[in-house]
């Protein structure tokens, strides 16, 4: 699907950088989900402008193979990878020591990684999955990678990205069922996972406020991933190519998270979302709850057992 009028023109500008002007050279960016679709082309584009990119993912063979496609893509050597399964707190935290151990400093976190299962089922925490997956691995990882991100913030400024999407706008809160027990339908639990990543970005950007770290959420729009491979409507061959033509490529969707972690602009920019053209999203009503958004926090800090105020 192409683009149509009123894309940035800073986003015309990313698709022509090259490696003689590579505006991210120096900046170490982690992407999570990065072995594959909207996380792999996010992870190649922000390569291509230079930057010393971290692929995270939880299947190490694939993960593997997407780092040496990411790096010849790019034509940039300097692309690694962290294994590591985001339903896991144990596996978050380990997965911050290895990423904190061999860079000092990070300056852009894209929280790109996510589930949609169509069967109700528990993390390795007793979490609803799509909910400890979707936010609260983000709330973890961020947390866990506070110092580098402080020092990321020391050396020129640092970007927390979280990719959310236009369902955000169906989610409810439902704050007190973390293991969706009684009835689960599995598009409610996404949208919720949605809604608070949306929550999370806003409170995020409100406790970083004056730190150098920003947080800001981006809507890729409707992109043809594997986010939808277990689903009834995905599965087929002939109603997959029939989607293919409808929804985005993954590399026009990650155009969002692009431009959120490199457009010079947004160096200051914080607590907003954005879209793969450039452009502000205005996000729903209970998006923008105060009391909500803490509540979450709160529940959120418990839960993952970080039992803190502030990052």
């Amino acid at each position: 699907m192409r683009d149509g009028p009123g894309r940035s023109t800073y986003n015309a500008a990313l698709e022509r950088a090259t490696p003689v002007d590579p505006p991210l050279r120096g900046r170490v960016c982690l992407v999570t989900g990065a072995n594959r679709g909207l996380g792999k082309a996010t992870a190649t584009a922000l390569a291509r402008l230079g930057a010393t990119v971290v692929m995270l993912a939880r299947d190490e063979r694939l993960l593997a193979a997407a780092r040496d496609e990411v790096a010849l893509e790019s034509g940039n050597p300097h692309v690694s990878t962290v294994v590591a399964d985001l339903a896991s707190f144990a596996d978050v935290r380990a997965a911050a020591v290895a990423i904190a151990t061999h860079h000092p400093a990070l300056h852009v976190l894209v929280h790109n990684a996510g589930v949609n299962p169509t069967r109700r089922s528990l993390s390795s925490d007793g979490i609803e999955l799509t909910f400890a997956v979707n936010h609260l691995a983000p709330f973890l990882l961020t947390h866990e990678l506070m110092p580098v991100l402080r020092r990321g913030a020391a050396d020129g400024g640092a970007r927390v990205i979280t990719v959310t999407s236009i369902f955000e706008r169906f989610g409810r809160s439902s704050l007190g069922n973390v293991r969706a027990e009684g009835r689960w339908i599995a598009f409610l639990a996404y949208t919720r996972s949605k809604l608070a990543n949306v929550l999370f970005t806003y409170e995020l950007a409100e406790r970083l406020a004056g730190t150098g770290i920003t947080a800001n959420c981006v809507d890729p729009g409707l992109v043809a991933t594997d986010l939808m491979r277990e689903h009834a409507l995905f599965r087929p061959r002939w109603l997959r190519a029939l989607w293919s033509g409808v929804l985005l490529a993954p590399e026009a969707g990650a155009r969002a998270a692009v431009y959120a972690a490199s457009a010079p602009a947004l160096v200051n920019v914080t607590g907003q979302c954005f879209d793969r053209y450039g452009r502000r999203v205005r996000t729903s009503r209970q998006s923008h709850d105060v009391a909500l958004r803490r509540r979450l926090w709160g529940m959120s800090a418990e839960l993952t057992g970080v039992g803190l105020v502030t990052p």
